[in-house]
């Protein structure tokens, strides 16, 4: 009876052990879908079709990029290759790396709230200037060279910012006296390409991906907030006393909403093609990078005079 029972117990554990381990863990932590959300609804079509447009420029920055490693080696001038080896090498693994990573994902966060606010930044910068320039008794538009300064002062405050991140450039900054100034500006550049290479294709491609087809979930559930949305806008017009303003801006609502709903079709449709071949492009990049880097480090390795591949040992 007691063996039965031992049996009988040993079996539950086991299934309810089994049960556990087949269920998989949901990610932590958990985002809701702005799905509901009126203002993401009316964003919707316009964004679905700007991750998939953005996934395709992603794709070609990384052929672009990679077709060139070939040519890293002449634009050095009899460096130490064997510096060249581990800051390529550096620069390859901070691609994939949580501390470049998110870096990087800081930078672009930057870099798009600078481009959709660039007009407003630079007549605010060059309002400021030229109010000084004024005050100095200087009667001169400063307003072109203030943006130019501005842009070109954010860009290459970016690229430090990202280059803090890179365990390359440590690299660099050890043999920047042994490196010479122009080697070491030349492979400064050459990391920095390798890094975002290495990012875009193992990192980026792939987060794309994943926002694309959580994105196409949604298309139901988009299209039945639009039209909550409209009920509710229209529920508003009518209900109390309301201002020719209020009306005119929830009209205006309503007709972005329309809009919305009359491109989301043809958006979707577009990011299904894409979705098709996406896993496909990601493997056939990740290789092509892979190819090129290999070659790259087999020629510093000659260059170097060391064998073409590392030794187990």
């Amino acid at each position: 009876m007691n063996r039965t029972r031992l049996l009988a117990s040993a079996l539950f554990l086991a299934g309810h052990l089994f049960a556990l381990g087949c269920s998989a863990p949901k990610p932590e932590p958990e985002i809701a879908s702005s799905a509901p959300q009126s203002g993401y609804a009316e964003r919707y079509p316009a964004e679905l079709q700007a991750t998939a447009t953005s996934f395709s420029e992603r794709e070609d920055v990384a052929k672009r990029v990679t077709g060139q490693f070939q040519g890293y080696p002449d634009q050095l001038k009899e460096p130490d290759w064997k510096v060249v080896l581990d800051v390529t090498a550096q620069a390859d693994a901070a691609g994939r790396s949580y501390d470049y990573v998110e870096r990087v994902r800081a930078v672009d966060g930057a870099v798009a709230f600078f481009n959709d606010n660039k007009e407003d930044l630079t007549r605010k910068v060059s309002g400021a200037a030229q109010y000084v320039a004024k005050q100095k008794g200087c009667d001169v538009d400063v307003t072109g060279a203030t943006s130019h300064a501005l842009e070109e002062g954010v860009e290459r405050q970016l690229e430090k910012y990202v280059r803090d991140r890179n365990e390359a450039h440590r690299r660099i900054d050890r043999h920047r006296a042994a490196l010479g100034k122009e080697n070491a500006a030349a492979l400064e550049k050459q990391a920095d390409a390798v890094s975002f290479a290495s990012y875009v294709v193992h990192i980026d491609m792939v987060e794309h991906k994943l926002r694309l087809r959580r994105m196409l979930e949604e298309i139901e559930a988009v299209k039945a907030s639009i039209d909550v949305s409209v009920e509710a806008e229209r529920t508003f017009q009518s209900s109390g006393k309301r201002t020719d303003e209020e009306r005119k801006a929830s009209e205006a609502r309503i007709e972005e909403l329309g809009r919305s709903k009359a491109t989301l079709d043809s958006s979707a449709t577009q990011a299904k093609q894409i979705d098709e071949t996406m896993d496909e492009r990601i493997a056939a990049a990740q290789k092509s990078y892979r190819e090129a880097m290999d070659r790259l480090l087999a020629t510093i390795r000659k260059n170097a005079g060391l064998p073409a591949e590392p030794s187990d040992g």
